[in-house]
């Protein structure tokens, strides 16, 4: 916890002010330091990894590799594009965050800023293209404990078209910010491979959203220190920071990690017309801490219970302890008839309704498919009674008339060949029923062992 508090403790000691325009050659370098990753590349190092400087080895080890891509995406070309998503699907960590046009090959696409905020009460610091974003994914290990996002000129996002990693919007553009294509698109995506801890891939439309001068704006430091979290989980042990095309040396070798030419306890004055941000999570457990620090060092608590309940007055003594003994059998009591509450039968299943036309309709077919079959039998069964797959034959040596047939065979077993017979010869009506089609195909079988054991037809 200590060493996530860091940045936020340097941030807060450190000049906080939006990158406006400046006129002295100091102000415009801490304009650039505003503009950096400093304080998120320290993030990520401080958790053991070391700064890599080579596109190629990097991917090629993805289990033990983190890839930061920022800034401009289309100076890397497509076909490290496809290298990047093989990366990922091989278990390697990837963040893009980016406010240009670009297509990220097979994932999806990144809109051009600046958005503006249409409602203003999604406006941070009455700047219209500085928006609060608190449509955020509730259940996500990325925003816990965040209520809002500050973003600056950012772009958006459209829906991912990759299936190879199971994908979810973490948080969206308001539904009133302009241009009208912006509204409500995914910012920031998380895609996620199958398997636990493995591939992992975010996009951010935002590139500024993890510069050292947003970090400390809404809950953008808390998000950026779970962001690093995740990336630099399953024991990963290199990270490559790629910013406009190019490899970023680590922060330990920039040494310009507070802004050049300023004091750690100089703040410069906000803007005009601009009102202070509240306190946020760092302010409040710096705060925290130095009240308890304070309580343990002064033993305020044994000084206020010392005479506890010895001055109480009896009777006020006593309301108290009925009192708490009544909320304890009432919570007994409750506690007792949520285990004794019945257990009621589960609903039925749902059915799917369907119209009688559909059913008819199913049924016909399924009749349909027993017509050709039972004819196919039919005219096997006449070939191999009679020894000729010709039908003038099969009439003469089958048909009533015949008197070789009709001679070996019972009355029933007469009826069910001469049915067969006219299957044989005329065909079958479309739809025949499945008990009709099992009747014929019984008769069919018995004929053809009968044939077996006494030969209904005499040979030639």
């Amino acid at each position: 916890m200590r060493l996530m508090l860091l940045p936020l403790i340097l941030i807060l000691t450190t000049p906080h002010a939006f990158a406006l325009p400046q006129a002295s050659v100091e102000e415009a370098v801490d304009a650039e330091w505003h503009l950096g990753y400093e304080m998120f590349q320290m993030l990520l190092e401080e958790q053991g990894l070391a700064a890599a400087q080579s596109w190629d080895t990097t991917l090629s080890q993805p289990a033990e590799s983190v890839v930061v891509v920022c800034g401009e995406l289309n100076q890397i070309p497509a076909r490290e594009w496809l290298r990047a998503r093989r990366f990922v699907a091989q278990g390697g960590a990837m963040l893009v965050a980016s406010e240009g046009n670009f297509e990220l090959p097979g994932v999806c696409t990144f809109s051009e800023g600046a958005a503006v905020a249409g409602d203003v009460r999604d406006r941070y610091l009455s700047y219209a293209d500085c928006l609060r974003i608190r449509n955020l994914k509730a259940d996500d290990e990325l925003t816990k404990g965040v209520r809002e996002i500050v973003v600056n000129r950012t772009g958006w996002l459209s829906t991912p078209i990759d299936d190879s990693l199971n994908w979810q919007v973490i948080a969206t553009m308001p539904a009133t910010s302009l241009p009208r294509a912006s509204r409500s698109q995914p910012l920031i995506l998380a895609g996620r491979d199958a398997a636990p801890f493995t591939g992992l891939m975010l996009l951010v439309a935002d590139e500024s959203l993890f510069t050292n001068g947003m970090l400390w704006h809404g809950d953008n430091a808390v998000f950026a220190i779970q962001v690093s979290q995740l990336l630099c989980r399953s024991g990963r042990k290199r990270v490559l920071f790629f910013r406009d095309g190019s490899p970023l040396p680590g922060y330990r070798e920039r040494s310009v990690l507070p802004p050049p030419n300023s004091t750690q306890t100089t703040v410069p004055p906000l803007p005009p017309n601009m009102d202070p941000p509240e306190p946020e999570l760092s302010t409040a457990l710096r705060l925290a801490n130095a009240v308890i620090g304070e309580v343990q060092e002064s033993n305020l608590i044994n000084e206020v219970l010392r005479d506890r309940p010895r001055t109480m007055r009896p009777l006020a003594y006593l309301r108290t302890i009925l009192l708490i003994l009544l909320v304890l059998v009432t919570l007994f009591a409750i506690w007792h008839l949520m285990q004794s509450r019945l257990n009621l039968p589960g609903l039925p299943r749902p059915r799917l309704l369907q119209s009688v036309y559909r059913v008819m309709s199913a049924r016909r077919i399924t009749n349909s498919e027993y017509g050709p079959a039972i004819v196919v039998l039919a005219r096997d069964l006449c070939t191999e009674l009679t020894g000729s797959p010709v039908e003038t034959d099969w009439i003469r040596n089958l048909s009533e008339r015949g008197e070789s047939a009709n001679s070996r065979l019972n009355r029933a077993q007469r009826r069910d060949l001469s049915e067969i017979l006219g299957i044989a010869l005329r065909g079958a009506t479309i739809h025949l029923s499945r008990r009709r089609f099992e009747t014929l195909g019984l008769a069919i079988k018995q004929l053809r062992d009968h044939n077996r054991i006494s030969p209904i037809v005499d040979a030639a």
